[in-house]
């Protein structure tokens, strides 16, 4: 009968320290599991922030490029108006030109005109 209390005995024993083995795996998987999850968040949080900075980056990039643009336009613009003001002012200089020649030329016709008057009343 030793014997068998003996065997019940390490029946027992290996039961609990079953039961006690599958306790603790149970908890390390569950530690496990929640280490991998937070490094999974961790490493979530990490690709949304930089994620976050790039798009900041590009944005910022992006309003650069639209002011240098912005800037050439206006510069260009600019160029053009002063070319056509300076247009402007050539035609209207020659205009100037033409009309003081036509005015020269109305005189001139004037006096030929009253010089030839008087001859045909002197004859």
């Amino acid at each position: 009968m030793n014997w068998l209390f003996y065997l019940i005995a390490v029946a027992a024993v290996i039961i609990v320290v079953g039961i006690i083995c599958f306790i603790l795996g149970s908890s390390h998987r569950k530690k496990i599991a929640e280490n991998e999850i937070g490094s999974a968040e961790a490493e979530a949080k990490r690709i949304l922030s930089d994620a976050m900075k790039n798009a900041e980056a590009k944005k910022k990039e992006s309003v650069l490029e639209a002011k240098d643009e912005i800037y050439q336009m206006r510069n260009d613009a600019e160029k053009e108006i002063k070319e056509r003001r300076s247009d402007v002012q050539r035609q209207e200089r020659r205009l100037q030109q033409k009309e003081e020649s036509l005015d020269k030329k109305i005189r001139k016709l004037r006096e030929k005109r009253r010089k030839t008057s008087t001859k045909i009343k002197s004859c």
